[in-house]
């Protein structure tokens, strides 16, 4: 007898034996001699068989709530509506976080964090910052501020920072 969810291939060298597999509900039927490539198809739907019947995802989802960020031996969970912006240090980056008295640094780099926050909701204004777009309150000769910290937009990104202001400017 079978454990329940178990997956039965046949591996036969007598064709006759295949209609009586397939009433037993086998997944497939592989008749000797068989190809890898036919038994790698056969393990593939045994595969596929036991994914849909525990109903997972084939691939999960990015979200645009949060990210999970490696630091001091921790992983972090910050959302991004938490996130005022975010500092990269050679090797490292800084996010500096609403309400928060330290940043939180992670050994990981500016481009790999900008590609996994929303595009919508932040933008890279300067080779070291990226800034959260709804965070900003006041905007000073060419530099974000937040609190104490004076932010600059850099050439290379002015004009696309300038675009986001047109869009949003009375």
């Amino acid at each position: 007898m079978l454990a329940s969810g178990s997956k039965v291939v046949f591996t036969t060298a007598f064709e006759k034996y295949a209609l009586d597999g397939f009433k037993l509900d086998v997944v497939d039927y592989l008749l000797k001699p068989f190809s890898y490539e036919d038994f790698l198809k056969a393990v593939q739907k045994v595969q596929k068989l036991i994914k849909l019947e525990k109903n997972l995802p084939d691939q999960v989802e990015a979200n645009n709530e949060f990210l999970f960020l490696k630091s001091d031996y921790k992983i972090k969970r910050i959302n991004f509506n938490d996130i005022l912006y975010i500092e990269g240090l050679k090797d490292y980056v800084k996010v500096y976080i609403q309400n928060s008295a330290r940043p939180i640094m992670s050994l990981t780099t500016m481009k790999l964090v900008e590609s996994k926050l929303p595009g919508n909701r932040f933008m890279r204004i300067h080779r070291s910052f990226i800034v959260n777009l709804k965070k900003i309150d006041t905007i000073e000769r060419s530099r974000i501020v937040f609190g104490k910290t004076y932010i600059p937009v850099s050439e290379q990104y002015k004009e696309r920072f300038q675009e986001f202001l047109d869009k949003n400017f009375l």
